[in-house]
């Protein structure tokens, strides 16, 4: 979530854009959970869409290049998929991302990397597409929109809570290659938040109890904290501070979701299961 390089205490973000940022997607996002469900995969779709053409000229400069067009057209047949099919659909669309990066390999005049193009474009096409998928299928459980909103909540409550606490109490870092700002505090900070938040939200769709609304927040705020770290790992590999630049003080599409697309099918995993 917060962008590689930039410390638990914030520095180097420009927060009157990231607050105009944020504010703008908690919009957005309201608006598609108030109507039919399927605008809420046309969000996810189109964010997902949005991440990978900023991904694929990243990349392309960088010397490790994608197949964007794979990329975006298998996120449009994964969230079709989905939507329509549930986990079938979420299979399907994996299936269509493995087979057209293979044949788009197969047609295309370079084939000096083809291993690392296809297993380039897998990789980011299940990363960001085939777990940006389980919005939907979490939308879709049983209790309305509340267990998404209780896992998008949960998320974002344990990397403020993480942000606060690591600023103030931070010192320890966790992973001090990968991203050496991050503290075992602040870590803790952010899983106590993320199960409060999941302790208060869930049991409003009257199915579930308190107890168990905050051990979902609690895995789902350790879940995003690790795709956080995630990012951070690959964007040090690439030696790159952000993964776009489309959303001004945050960088780009995935940095603000890093953390949301481990969250998801955490949640929507516990949530099936209990």
């Amino acid at each position: 979530m917060e962008a590689d390089l930039n410390t638990e205490t914030g520095k180097g973000r420009d927060l009157v854009a990231a607050t105009v940022v944020g504010v703008t997607l908690l919009v957005l996002l309201a608006a598609a959970l108030a109507l039919p469900p399927v605008a809420l995969t046309l969000l996810v779709g189109a964010l997902v869409v949005a991440a990978h053409l900023e991904l694929g000229p990243l990349l392309a400069r960088l010397g490790r290049p994608v197949h964007t067009d794979v990329l975006v057209g298998s996120a449009v047949v994964l969230l079709g998929g989905v939507h329509l099919g549930g986990t079938a659909g979420l299979g399907a669309g994996l299936v269509v991302l493995v087979v057209a990066a293979l044949l788009r390999s197969l047609v295309h005049v370079d084939r000096s990397d083809v291993l690392g193009t296809v297993a380039r474009t897998v990789l980011l096409g299940a990363w960001v597409g085939g777990l940006a998928a389980f919005a939907p299928l979490v939308r879709a459980l049983d209790g309305g929109v509340v267990p998404l909103v209780a896992v998008i909540g949960a998320a974002a409550a344990g990397d403020v809570a993480a942000y606060a606490v690591g600023a103030r109490l931070g010192r320890r870092p966790i992973a001090p290659a990968v991203s050496p700002n991050k503290t075992w505090e602040g870590f803790v900070g952010g899983v106590a938040g993320a199960a409060l938040v999941g302790a208060l939200v869930l049991p409003l769709d009257g199915l579930r109890t308190p107890l168990l609304g905050a051990a979902v927040g609690a895995v789902v705020g350790l879940a995003a904290f690790v795709g956080d770290l995630v990012a951070s790992m690959i964007k040090r590999d690439l030696a790159v501070k952000d993964l776009g630049r489309l959303l001004p003080g945050h960088g780009g599409v995935l940095d603000r979701v890093d953390g949301l697309l481990f969250a998801l099918p955490a949640g929507h995993l516990l949530l099936v299961l209990t």
